[in-house]
């Protein structure tokens, strides 16, 4: 296995977007192969520890860019990508799904070898075990996340009235974990009224017009604000009929001003208070890679007994197919000889039976000569006087 790889640790957004490449290419191109592109990493993943590099050259991918892994350390990459712990954000969630959406790709495609569709099936299935048997995903540790988390901790969210304002990068972000919590009533308030519709579409909520800010404060229960304003938009005066409320400012520059804490139903965080909490979320992640490094291990060692018997399955049915080839062959031309010439069938069998196995032995010491490990071929034979000798008594 060889996984061709470019991520955010290299390599910025822009440039990333640069090194993407045409899906529909990729595919036309390789066979036992799957793309994983997102925004922070570009990987391509082949069944092959020897590239086909005319088609690499064909596809115009500069090689020089990417980090070549080959052989048991891709596979111990991608269990790790798929638990999360290659990702930026350690142990975040995003991950698992893309790289079930490329694999999903790859086979409506038909370009899935059975190994290596084994092999990303069992690094999928790690990533559930990382998330379910550990900690590594919980606690946000993006400001977005730790916002609704904060939100959640302080006041609680089942049930209340969640008012967002403005609806850039920010809120976006926000909106990602709002979306998993059973929130009463979603507003979206900003000054461009057509990007507040969208982003309440995309949550279920309602979309109002800014001069209409008052009456949502008076409404809310939680108030989340990441405009792009130069100047605060909240103050002690706009709030002092808000009634119990709280207020979390994940703008830079900040939308609210100090004289807010003085109100004694309101209560505000900033961005200051969620950089600790998405902090102390981290430690917490970083504390669960050992017992995640541990699942990937087991599954590994797993993956291994599993490919093993694919890989020995595979050898008794090459060899199964080659004798049955000879078998068939010397059979035709024992019929010929029992068809054209007067000999008991008697020997014709025993011819027949000899011939077959002096060309399999034959074959088998072909092989053997050609093997820089002569001692296999003594191991055989080891292994056939043994068994010989237990049929021997099983017949006694």
């Amino acid at each position: 296995m060889t996984i061709l790889k470019a991520d955010y640790k290299k390599y910025n957004v822009s440039e990333l977007e640069k090194l993407r490449i045409d899906e529909e290419k990729f595919y036309e191109n390789f066979d036992d192969a799957i793309l994983l592109q997102t925004c922070n990493r570009v990987e391509m993943i082949f069944d092959t520890e020897k590239l086909d590099e005319k088609k690499i050259e064909e596809m115009r991918i500069n090689l020089e860019k990417f980090e070549i892994i080959s052989g048991e350390k891709a596979i111990e990459h991608l269990f790790r990508v798929a638990s999360g712990l290659e990702s930026m954000i350690v142990g975040e969630d995003q991950i698992l799904g893309q790289l079930k959406n490329a694999y999903l790709k790859a086979k409506e495609k038909g370009k899935l070898s059975k190994r290596l569709e084994k092999i990303i099936l069992k690094a999928i299935h790690t990533g559930q075990r990382a998330r379910l048997e550990t900690k590594i995903n919980e606690g946000g540790v993006s400001i977005g996340s730790a916002s609704v988390e904060l939100a959640e901790r302080v006041f609680g969210l089942d049930g209340k009235n969640v008012l967002l304002i403005g609806a850039g990068e920010m809120a976006n972000l926000v909106i990602k974990a709002l979306k998993e919590k059973n929130i009463k009533a979603i507003i979206v308030a900003n000054r461009t009224y057509e990007k507040a519709e969208k982003l309440a579409k995309e949550l279920g909520g309602m979309a109002i017009k800014f001069d209409k800010l008052e009456e949502a404060l008076r409404y809310a229960d939680i108030v989340i604000s990441a405009t792009g304003a130069p100047h605060p938009i909240l103050n002690k005066e706009r709030l002092k009929n808000a009634g119990k409320t709280v207020i979390i400012d994940i703008a830079n520059p900040r939308d609210t001003t100090d004289d807010i804490r003085e109100l004694p139903d309101v209560f505000l965080f900033t961005i200051d208070d969620l950089k600790l909490v998405a902090e102390e979320n981290l430690k917490k992640r970083l504390k669960e890679i050992p017992k995640v490094e541990m699942i990937i291990s087991e599954e590994i060692d797993q993956l291994k007994e599993l490919l093993d018997r694919m890989e020995f399955e595979n050898a008794v049915r090459e060899l199964g197919q080659y004798i049955e080839n000879i078998r068939k062959k010397e059979l035709e031309k024992a019929k010929n000889i029992l068809k054209n010439k007067n000999k008991p069938i008697e020997d014709v069998l025993d011819n027949f039976s000899k011939s077959l196995c002096k060309k399999i032995i034959y074959d088998i010491i072909t092989i053997f000569e050609n093997l820089d490990n002569k001692e296999m071929f003594n191991t055989l034979a080891s292994e056939f006087k043994k068994l010989k000798q237990q049929k021997s008594k099983n017949k006694t």
